[in-house]
């Protein structure tokens, strides 16, 4: 059976049982799931570091627009849009 984290074909026997009634397994290996198992919190961990980086990288425009900017194309997208050129061509 092949599991589907690690991409290993492995004997069956490596897999653990969902369901021992209905003979159903679980898609990961035991070792992957001991490996995802161990990860606690690793959502919130994830949650967390999304809203650091939100924080570090929003930005306050000239025009009085707010936003927040992961890439260079948010940047080059907002100088770009209506109100920021209508915005910078006025207070020339």
């Amino acid at each position: 059976m092949e599991c589907t984290k690690c991409k290993k074909r492995l004997d069956i026997s490596k897999f653990s049982y969902k369901n021992k009634e209905k003979n159903i397994l679980y898609f990961h290996c035991d070792k992957c799931r001991d490996k995802i198992k161990s990860q606690k919190n690793k959502k919130n961990i994830e949650i967390d570091n999304y809203n650091l980086v939100k924080k570090m990288n929003f930005v306050i425009c000239k025009c009085g627009k707010e936003y927040i900017a992961f890439r260079d194309y948010h940047i080059q997208r907002h100088e770009n849009s209506k109100k920021h050129i209508k915005y910078i061509s006025n207070n020339k």
